[in-house]
């Protein structure tokens, strides 16, 4: 699998995570494996431009199990991705959530550099997620 299927594949089956945690379906060995996805100097910058570290974001996921209604959703919508360079990639994707029965999106761009001991064989570098209309 190439470096931009393998960093699509992250994105559309970390989300898939989000929801198994979220809705507390998901193991502690399910997160131990979903958190070598983040690189250790990850920067996630949040829609409301709050910016955080892989420890912040560690602890936030963490803190959200079983948080969520059973029915929670989860839709990413793949729009284009890009090699930027020798082992980077960019994903742009649109994030579609539903939470008792409220919509909410987000448009993210994410860069993922390949490191063979992520769960799909690359580890998000930075993510930066916008407010969209749902």
């Amino acid at each position: 699998m190439d470096l931009i299927a393998r960093a699509q594949a992250e994105v559309v089956n970390r989300h898939k995570f989000f929801v198994e945690w979220f809705t507390g379906r998901a193991t502690d060995a399910d997160l131990s494996v979903s958190l070598r996805a983040f690189a250790s100097d990850m920067m996630m910058i949040e829609p409301d431009a709050n910016t955080i570290g892989t420890a912040e974001i560690a602890a936030m996921i963490k803190a959200a199990r079983g948080k969520r209604p059973a029915d929670f959703e989860i839709r990413v919508d793949l729009i284009v991705a890009h090699e930027l360079g020798e082992g980077i990639v960019l994903v742009v994707y649109d994030e579609h959530q539903v939470i008792d029965g409220q919509k909410s999106a987000r448009r993210s761009s994410a860069v993922f550099s390949a490191d063979p001991e992520a769960p799909e064989g690359v580890v998000w570098r930075q993510l930066q997620e916008t407010w969209i209309l749902a």
